[in-house]
């Protein structure tokens, strides 16, 4: 789980665990701003991701599926998979991911909500999430 929101963060962040194979979620570009970053968001996840997975972050007003498009734009060796809900998203990284795999998911870092439409604030919290996900996937799988 990492903040990364930049294009350069987001590298650095992917190249910690170049030796890994890396199913990646990457939200990293929130609503109403930094419209110029998403499909060079997109292009660093399709360089250094061997699976992608499209998920909402903190789209406020703008309609989450017009951010996941514009990321998109910048994916063009990979087919992403587009999953709107954070929790479903995290929830198939980590059916995806095989033994030795990175499930790295970033946008959010430790920020405690999603902020949606209206002022709208749904408490959230990636690190948590991703643990209780992959406890129930484990217990799940005996």
């Amino acid at each position: 789980v990492d903040y990364a929101h930049t294009a350069d963060s987001l590298r650095q962040f992917y190249e910690v665990f170049s030796n890994q194979k890396k199913i990646c979620i990457l939200g990293s570009c929130g609503g109403g701003r930094d419209q110029w970053k998403r499909s060079e968001m997109g292009a660093v996840a399709d360089t250094n991701c061997d699976q992608i997975i499209l998920a909402n972050e903190d789209p406020y007003d703008e309609d989450p599926m017009q951010i996941i498009q514009a990321v998109a734009k910048g994916i063009k060796k990979h087919t992403p998979i587009i999953i709107l809900d954070r929790r479903k998203a995290i929830r198939h990284a980590i059916e995806l991911a095989q033994q030795g795999d990175a499930v790295l998911i970033t946008g959010k870092g430790t920020d405690p909500y999603i902020m949606e439409a209206n002022g709208k604030k749904t408490l959230w919290d990636d690190a948590t999430i991703a643990r209780k996900e992959l406890q129930e996937f484990l217990n799940n799988k005996k």
